[in-house]
């Protein structure tokens, strides 16, 4: 692509951007101008200070280093050095295609330091080595004391933006430093051509000082010379620029390899709004020169600038302007000694006002972290995070290092594509939202999730959590083969204003494509066989058969996600995302709340809040300790987050006689109800009023009680990157591959011979089952001992009556028995706990409940037809009855209610004596 920028190239002149932010970075802006022809990026304390007190990019970082660092200016440091970082990162292809000479971002030492050589060279070189970036210039004031700290820089060979030059004998004296500097790098036996530099010498702020003298003056000659100071003063500079670096010392410095220094026309925004916008870009253009422009500078330029080489054209005309401002009585070197006193000062200020916003951020920040009341378990995890620090494991995960869980890649190397997912996904928000409104605009009311496990619960959670958006699609989520929960949600839908999502990482899940079946069936009644594809969108890996039936269908699109991300890590990928434009969710704050965390840990040290490390040295450590009931409590806003939690957590470490139990949704009892097998995880929103009371008893009862706090729901995307971040470092602490599932499998063979059986001979094999009393409960769980958990299976319709249910009889269970309690509905547990009951340590004890539907549904063929011999409560029992083989085979212990056609009669039954 040919622009402007890209036409300045070629006469010699590259263009810098005068501006940083942090999600200028994160979503792209940066490559995108980058490759309309932006070579660099300047900054200074005024930008910084807009862009970290104006917004609020940072406030999540801040809350989670506030209270680590003692002082504003070292929160300022880890702040902006981790933006320099990024952008260098941004900018590194074009330092390595330009040999070096462009792709540079620049960072200002401390403006209070301009006075002081000795501090301003130490803060240089600590600066330099802190970034650790070779495209990094260091800014450094061309004041008296400002000379000697850059010639000594470039003889060390880090690289140094001159910044704040006004007059030629100013450019003069850089120019002396910068040759001086290069003397002593080569006579060290330094390599020259690693060293860069440039000479910032600004322009518009000469022609605002000047012209308000000229003013002054007011007569008609003076007037005329108005809005033309700047640029004369910038044309002779240039022509010193050329006498220095064409003669005899310099010719022997560059061929030993030395750079020019090239000339940086800074302050390029137009200040009085009667000159063009252009003026300082269109008046500057020329051989080995810099022009580092404003975005709005920028804007214009490319909208309707003039490139052509003007640096040497009208070098007499310049030079009468500045001899008739001389007769005029303007002295401009008093002009631009007093602009430089003034420059120094100007960014003084807004680092001063910076150092202010950042303590008063801190302070009402405050809370947005991780509190970790462990007891006697403080020294195991003070002792993992010291390992963690020590192996650089952060550091290790973010480079995709799968020695950290074994040394065979295979199952991981190829699962961690959640960790670049924000910043990747970041890119597709524009394209997602576009369809969104497609769908809006086509009269798309409702949205119908067919899912399950990884692909279905973060929407869950998303629609749960934030409801409906006014004015976008209704969320619903099926993820039940229960006869009666298939029925309700297509009751409950108007299936011409419905979208179906079809989500499926393999594209191949049994449940999923049995729930589309039915549903095109069903559509396609209500609209045509030819038009019900266009009700239908899938989300899925590249190549699956899944795919290959959207469009084989004609379905409104396909979404093809990264097949380097496992469903349960998928949240902030195509399949959490896709759901969550459609109900309207800000998908910008939910992706930049996690990229906040996820350019943050590759820098965090082991005296940092490291949230999710810290998370997951708690659950490993604890869960090796015995402690390996990790119980969740949370505020109704945030409970739904709970599901998603339960899968990720167990499905990841529930594996090789180990595992972590999520225990979610058990509201909280005294302590006398828990065994010493329990950690407890309060989730919070800052600001929100929690009753500290359970937390204090829990803890004074010796139970470990953390507090993971974030600031606002906009910052949910925050809580699923640290539970995604923790539960890896608890494998990794636990010993275990985090990514895959092995056990799962075993449920998925038992179901589909089920199957296979159930077409040969039209039935299923006689369940066992046990009279549904109390006493059969009992009798059961009196085997159970302490550290055992009770897992309630209900293979039931889910809804609010059936829930309370079983709530109720999980407590009584719980307070009889001192033990952990789960309810998870099938078959979607075996798409989350499944792993974990059958990979653990053995120490569960399953109830499984099932019951005859009001009215089952067949689940059509392949071929569309609506009279297949299988039907959802066919399906149902067969994973059951498989989930129960399986379990047995693994030597875990079963009973089995079979619940009739009334589950909630005989749940009541078995309540009898469990209190």
């Amino acid at each position: 692509m040919t622009t402007q920028l890209n036409e300045l190239a070629e006469i010699g002149q590259a263009v810098w951007l005068d501006y940083i932010r942090r999600t200028f970075i994160l979503d792209g802006e940066l490559a995108r101008l980058i490759n309309v022809g932006v070579r660099g990026v300047t900054s200074n304390p005024s930008i910084f200070e807009k862009a970290i007190a104006g917004s609020d990019d940072y406030d999540t970082q801040l809350a989670d280093i506030c209270g680590q660092l003692r002082a504003p200016l070292e929160i300022y440091e880890t702040l902006a050095l981790r933006d320099i970082q990024m952008a260098a990162d941004t900018l590194r292809p074009v330092y390595e295609a330009t040999d070096g000479r462009d792709g540079y971002v620049s960072l200002e030492v401390n403006p209070d330091l301009a006075h002081d050589t000795q501090s301003t060279l130490e803060e240089a070189r600590r600066l330099f080595a802190a970034v650790g970036r070779p495209n990094t210039l260091i800014k450094v004031p061309a004041t008296s004391e400002g000379l000697p700290a850059i010639e000594t820089l470039i003889g060390e060979g880090i690289n140094v933006n001159v910044t704040l030059m006004f007059s030629l004998d100013q450019y003069d004296a850089v120019a002396e430093a910068y040759l001086a500097g290069l003397e002593k790098l080569i006579a060290d036996g330094g390599e020259p051509k690693c060293v860069a530099s440039v000479a910032s010498f600004f322009v518009s702020r000469v022609d605002v000082k000047v012209d308000a003298l000229l003013d002054a003056i007011g007569t008609p000659e003076a007037a005329r010379l108005k809005g033309t100071i700047g640029i004369a003063n910038a044309k002779m500079a240039y022509q010193r620029f050329r006498k220095i670096f064409a003669g005899a010392r310099w010719e022997r410095l560059a061929k030993q390899g030395a750079r020019v220094q090239r000339v940086l026309w800074a302050s390029t925004s137009t200040k009085n709004p009667d000159y063009p916008d252009t003026l300082y870009v269109d008046g500057l253009i020329g051989p080995h020169t810099v022009n580092t422009l404003p975005p709005e500078t920028l804007d214009a330029f490319l909208d309707h600038g003039t490139v052509a080489s003007t640096l040497d054209e009208g070098l007499d005309e310049a030079r009468t302007k500045l001899a008739s401002l001389t007769d005029l009585g303007i002295d401009l070197d008093q002009v631009t000694y007093e602009l430089l006193i003034e420059g120094v000062e100007k960014f003084s200020q807004p680092f001063a006002s910076l150092m202010r916003s950042i303590a008063e951020k801190c302070r009402s920040l405050q809370g947005g972290r991780l509190e970790a009341q462990l007891g006697a378990y403080e020294e195991l995890v003070a002792g993992a995070l010291e390992e963690i620090a020590r192996d650089e494991i952060l550091a290790r995960l973010w480079d995709h290092d799968y020695h950290i869980w074994q040394s065979d890649p295979s199952g991981i190397a190829d699962r961690l594509g959640w960790l670049d997912a924000p910043a990747r996904m970041r890119r597709h928000i524009s394209s997602i939202m576009a369809f969104v409104d497609e769908v809006r605009g086509d009269g798309f009311t409702d949205a119908l999730l067919l899912g399950m496990g990884g692909s279905s619960l973060a929407p869950d959670v998303f629609s749960r959590i934030f409801g409906p958006q006014a004015g976008y699609l209704q969320l619903n989520v099926l993820d039940s083969t229960d006869p009666d929960a298939v029925r309700a949600a297509q009751q409950r839908l108007p299936l011409a204003k419905t979208l179906f999502i079809v989500a499926s990482k393999s594209g191949t899940t049994t449940e999923t494509l049995s729930f589309f079946r039915h549903f095109y069936n069903q559509v396609s009644e209500v609209v045509g066989a030819p038009t019900a594809g266009e009700h239908f969108i899938a989300i899925t890996d590249p190549g699956t058969p899944l795919a290959d039936l959207g469009r084989e269908l004609g379905f409104r699109a396909v979404f093809l996600n990264d097949p380097t991300i496992g469903g349960r890590y998928s949240a902030l990928s195509h399949f959490g995302l896709v759901p969550a434009g459609l109900a309207g969710l800000d998908l910008a704050s939910l992706l930049d709340s996690a990229l906040e965390l996820a350019y943050r840990c590759p820098t965090c040290t082991v005296t940092g809040n490291l949230l999710g490390a810290e998370l997951g040295a708690i659950m490993g450590e604890c869960t090796k300790a015995g402690r390996d009931k990790l119980t969740l409590v949370a505020p109704p806003g945030l409970a739904p987050l709970g599901d998603w939690v339960e899968q990720l957590i167990a499905e990841s470490t529930g594996k090789s006689g180990t595992g972590v139990l999520p225990v979610v949704g058990e509201p909280l009892g005294s302590p006398q109800v828990y065994g010493d097998d329990r950690v407890f995880v309060f989730l919070s929103l800052k600001g929100q009023v929690d009753d500290e009371e359970p937390l204090s008893v829990l803890r004074d009862a010796g139970h470990p009680v953390v507090r993971l706090t974030v600031p606002d729901l906009a910052d949910l995307g925050q809580f699923l990157y640290i539970w995604g971040l923790a539960v890896p470092i608890a494998g990794y602490r636990l010993g275990i591959h985090p990514f895959n599932q092995p056990n799962v499998e075993a449920a998925k063979v038992q179901a589909r011979e089920l199957i296979a059986l159930y077409r040969e001979q039209g039935a299923l094999p006689d369940d066992e089952t046990s009279p549904v009393e109390a006493e059969s409960l009992h009798r059961f769980l009196a085997e159970a001992g302490p550290g055992d958990y009770i897992a309630l299976q209900a293979y039931l319709p889910p809804n609010a009556a059936i829930t309370a249910a079983l709530q109720r009889l999980r407590l009584q269970l719980r307070d009889r028995y001192r033990l952990a309690t789960t309810v998870g509905y099938g078959p979607r547990y075996l798409h989350s706990t499944g792993q974990l009951h059958k990979g653990d340590r053995g120490n569960g004890v399953f109830v499984q409940f099932t019951a005859d539907p009001e009215l089952d549904l067949p689940i059509p063929d392949e071929a569309g037809r609506a009279a297949s011999t299988i039907t959802f409560g066919v399906l149902e029992r067969a994973q059951a009855l498989g989930d129960r083989r399986a379990l047995l085979d693994a030597g875990r212990p079963v009973i089995h209610f079979h619940l009739d056609a009334d589950p909630l009669v005989g749940l009541t039954r078995l309540f009898g004596g469990a209190s």
